[in-house]
């Protein structure tokens, strides 16, 4: 297995994804690890002290550091022509709005998102125990020993990937084919429970989405977008949520009292360990502008 490929993790200082505040890359080449590095950031924004919580990043560790315009040429010569890794779909699109915030292009040769990844190497053990990176890394028997800490997530997802293609016999660029298949190729779909159309192909699929503050679409608009991407649109914050979309007005109310009731229900569930992603609605509007140009 001689390809290479780069993993890339951020963190970021407030739900707004391109206050990126951390970017952590892992190198893999041959199947094996060959370098990585931990990057802080000043994201030139406000940390919310959730956020802190989570990544235990603070303002003053980032002082002094270079912001984002400063530090992508160094991340993009890492990168090289390698494709490009990431747990999951956020890490893309904070990265793209990061770009576009400082005027930037992020030149990639392909990106993987590993989550339909996961969900194509063990698809029965996905589909009951979901993909998110904690508990995927303990089920596999892969180190994770900083949970949030940019390098090591990335870190843990290069070694998750691995695993997928050893139990798999796919590498690097037959996975970006396979992710464009169904799970089960010819097998049909399993239903989903969701009053709209949930596009199964969609890079999104499993997470369970809530709208919350003023948006610029309507509710019904919001949820048939989420669709589109394969979220299953979801009325409340419950054990089934994983993605909290917040009006951008409200999302840069970043103080307790300010947030709205299913903020705070999110942020009460990810303090107990569930995983849920908050994000603004320009966020989610970036992974929609994403897709359509991804077709």
């Amino acid at each position: 297995m001689a390809e290479r490929f780069v993993v890339i993790d951020v963190e970021t200082a407030n739900p707004d994804m391109s206050s990126i505040c951390q970017v952590g890359l892992a190198v893999y080449e041959a199947g094996e690890r060959v370098e990585a590095h931990s990057i802080l950031i000043d994201p030139e924004d406000e940390f919310d002290e959730f956020n802190v919580a989570i990544h235990g990043i603070t303002p003053a560790q980032v002082l002094g550091k270079p912001n984002f315009s400063e530090a992508l040429p160094g991340i993009q010569q890492v990168l090289g022509d390698d494709p490009v890794v990431s747990y999951g779909h956020f890490d893309k699109t904070a990265m793209a709005q990061a770009c576009y915030r400082y005027g930037w292009e992020l030149t990639v040769t392909a990106w993987l998102n590993l989550h339909p990844v996961v969900r194509r190497a063990w698809p029965d053990e996905a589909a009951t125990h979901g993909v998110a990176l904690a508990k995927t890394a303990k089920r596999l028997g892969v180190e994770l020993v900083n949970h949030h800490d940019a390098k090591a997530d990335a870190i843990a997802a290069g070694e998750i990937f691995l695993k997928a293609m050893s139990v798999s016999g796919l590498g690097v660029a037959d996975w970006l084919e396979r992710v464009a298949m169904p799970i089960h190729p010819g097998q049909g779909h399993e239903r989903h429970v969701s009053t709209y159309e949930v596009n199964l192909e969609g890079e999104l699929l499993g997470e369970g989405i809530v709208f919350t503050g003023a948006l610029c679409m309507t509710r019904e608009q919001a949820r048939e977008a989420a669709a589109k991407l394969g979220c299953t649109p979801l009325s409340g914050v419950s054990k089934k949520t994983t993605m909290l979309v917040v009006g951008d007005q409200d999302i840069k109310a970043l103080r307790g009292a300010d947030k709205s009731s299913k903020h705070r229900k999110a942020e009460e569930l990810i303090q107990k360990g569930q995983a849920i992603r908050i994000l603004g609605e320009s966020d989610f509007m970036a992974m929609l502008e994403n897709r359509s140009a991804s077709k």
